[in-house]
């Protein structure tokens, strides 16, 4: 018995002819959405360098920052670095146990020296001048402002700078807290926020899904 005819056929094949045959109809619309649907991830990498390469990620506070809240550099690191290990194609990052490590023993002062020791190819070096959690006395809305600069180790300069990063959230409206239960709300948005800050230092390096990145930097849920 003979096959059916276009029974062979991929369905973006059918779908993209189908397009072609309303577009006079709907215009473009329907073939815009019929390609996000096939490739969600409309929008590219911004620097695709750390692609097959050895990446050491390290995020530098300022001193009042480092003292204000404790520890939330290192939580910064750690999420982009286990973002681009996600997103990133065959990018090998240092552990951020043996970075942290390194940086109990030493003094982060050269970038050569750091990704030398961490036997890396790049730095990704995050400087964070801004960081709150407050908006106000009695309501949650995160502030960060970061530089990052991407470092080449071998050949001792700066490969990339992305533009700089002035992170709002949520965008609109702070969050109420209960002053009871203030320091757990704390920790909850502290954590919250520290992803979106990584989420929008991260998808630099790699192509993402901006109807996604809207939805994440209105509502973040991991």
């Amino acid at each position: 018995m003979k096959k059916l005819l276009g029974s062979t056929r991929s369905p973006a094949c059918l779908f993209f002819g189908l397009a072609l045959l309303l577009a006079p109809a709907t215009g473009c619309s329907l073939l815009a959405t019929g390609i996000w649907i096939i490739n969600p991830n409309d929008i590219p990498a911004s620097y695709e360098g750390l692609k097959k390469r050895r990446v050491a990620v390290v995020c530098e506070p300022n001193t009042a920052l480092a003292i204000q809240y404790y520890g939330v550099d290192r939580e910064i690191a750690q999420a982009v670095n286990r973002k681009l290990r996600e997103h990133v194609d065959e990018i090998e990052c240092v552990s951020q146990n043996e970075i942290i490590d390194w940086i109990d023993e030493n003094q982060l002062i050269s970038l050569s020296e750091f990704g030398k020791a961490m036997n890396a190819d790049a730095v990704v070096a995050i400087d964070m001048s801004d960081f709150k959690l407050y908006q106000g006395r009695n309501m949650f809305q995160g502030t960060a402002v970061v530089d990052v600069k991407v470092y080449h180790v071998k050949e001792d300069y700066v490969e990339h700078t992305l533009d700089t990063i002035d992170s709002l959230y949520p965008p609109e409206n702070g969050i109420p807290f209960d002053l009871a239960h203030q320091k757990n709300g704390e920790k909850r948005f502290q954590h919250k926020f520290v992803n979106v800050v990584a989420d929008q230092i991260s998808r630099n390096f790699y192509p993402h899904d901006s109807r996604e990145t809207l939805k994440l930097d209105r509502f973040y849920k991991e």
